[in-house]
């Protein structure tokens, strides 16, 4: 079964939470875990990444700017959606 967590789904259902932020989209073509498709975000007080790979690997990484703190850096792969769920959550919680 294909992930849920794709490009189209995270301007469908993220995007709108981020407000405030800069948001860049970027495709970077094809690498170990297919397609990249990475969102770029950034405000005063986070900045990260989200990248979403064609063969449903999901890698999210947030840096809190002041502190220049990492507080997400997951990599998690297919069979890891219910790990999915909790950094997607774990994430909103930072906005």
């Amino acid at each position: 079964m294909a992930s849920r967590y794709t490009l189209t789904w995270f301007k469908d259902e993220l995007a709108p939470r981020f407000a405030g932020f800069a948001l860049a989209y970027r495709s970077c073509g094809q690498g170990d875990f297919g397609t990249l498709e990475r969102v770029e975000f950034e405000s005063d007080a986070l900045l990260g990444t989200l990248d979403f790979w064609s063969h449903d690997w999901l890698d999210v990484h947030v840096i809190v700017r002041v502190s220049v703190e990492e507080r997400l850096n997951l990599f998690l792969g297919p069979n890891q959606e219910t790990d999915k769920a909790q950094v997607i959550a774990a994430l909103l919680a930072l906005l």
